[in-house]
């Protein structure tokens, strides 16, 4: 593709103001993020910087917000999502072609068929005398206080080069084995601090593989919420998707337990009125959690029993609460 970066440059600044440079060399930059910037009211952006765009590899990702609202993907995705028609005219004109990105996007997020991020590699077959094992090990059964059974069961590994260096990796299997989605957390401090293929994760049920629909299920927040509740489902965000709902409705015939971060209280109780209807009714509990905690810090400071602890202080909310 033939442009000129300082062009592109410029209708990048057009359509979401200021651009910092985070590495030249590698032509990746960070603008405000519209959505982050219009969620606190700032129409002129928020000048956090949260949205980093990488014009070599055609990829985009809000660190903030990316999860929640899918802020991420490849180029294409971005500049219909933001840019006016006058300004997707000027990309043509300069030689910004965006289906050249999209498949380049691709050679990174792998949206058929998926598979694990190029260069994993399994506890179970790494080796265990090299310092990117050790120091991915550390990270799991120091930091997150997890045991090598809960690693090995969730058949975790992590990345060694490329785009996913230096993450540890929580796969997902559905209920007949197979991959459907991973999670990637940088263990050195790297933004953003998560990335994930560029799937529909509203269209799995992660780790369904794990998952039995007759006992009390838990909805945690993230993997590693996920990785310490027995028997739950991560609903990767704050938001339950229209397929996990159909799924619980028409799966689940024991409790359901809403077990979200502290700062998601009030999406806890909007989700708590969705499911306490119809063949559901009188089997949905919740749990608050003290301010400033996940269950997975929980697991981290007080261990296993301080996690079974919480889990028993489930309750079901008075009408006068919802």
């Amino acid at each position: 593709m033939e442009q000129k970066p300082s062009l592109l440059l410029g209708i990048i600044e057009g359509i979401f103001g200021s651009i910092k440079t985070k590495n030249a060399n590698k032509q990746q930059y960070a603008v405000n993020c519209p959505i982050c910037s219009a969620e606190k009211g700032e129409d002129d952006g928020d000048e956090k910087f949260n949205l980093e765009i990488n014009l070599a590899d055609g990829i985009f990702n809000c660190w903030s917000c990316g999860e929640v609202h899918g802020t991420k993907g490849n180029l294409k995705k971005l500049f219909k999502k933001f840019g006016t028609k006058e300004q997707l005219k000027k990309l043509k004109m300069i030689g910004f072609d965006l289906s050249e990105f999209k498949s380049k996007a691709k050679e990174v997020h792998v949206i058929e068929d998926l598979t694990l991020p190029k260069g994993f590699v399994s506890f179970e077959e790494g080796n265990k005398k090299s310092i990117i094992y050790k120091q991915a090990w550390n990270y799991l059964t120091k930091e997150r206080k997890l045991d090598e059974e809960i690693i090995r069961k969730h058949k975790m590994g992590y990345v060694s080069g490329g785009y996913y260096d230096s993450r540890v990796v929580v796969p997902s299997y559905d209920i007949k084995d197979e991959l459907n989605y991973w999670v990637t957390r940088t263990y050195v401090n790297a933004k953003p601090k998560y990335l994930n293929p560029d799937s529909d994760k509203e269209q799995i049920i992660f780790n369904e593989c794990c998952l039995n629909w007759d006992s009390d299920i838990y909805l945690v927040e993230g993997p590693f919420d996920h990785l310490v509740v027995h028997n739950s489902i991560p609903i990767l965000g704050k938001k339950i998707s229209d397929k996990l709902m159909h799924s619980l409705f028409h799966k689940a015939s024991a409790n359901i337990i809403i077990l979200l971060d502290s700062d998601a209280w009030n999406d806890a109780i909007k989700h708590y009125s969705k499911l306490n209807v119809g063949k559901l009714f009188g089997r949905i509990k919740i749990v608050k959690l003290e301010e400033g905690y996940d269950i997975a810090k929980i697991h981290e400071e007080k261990g296993r029993e301080g996690v079974i602890d919480v889990m028993r202080n489930s309750f079901k909310l008075k009408e006068s609460q919802l």
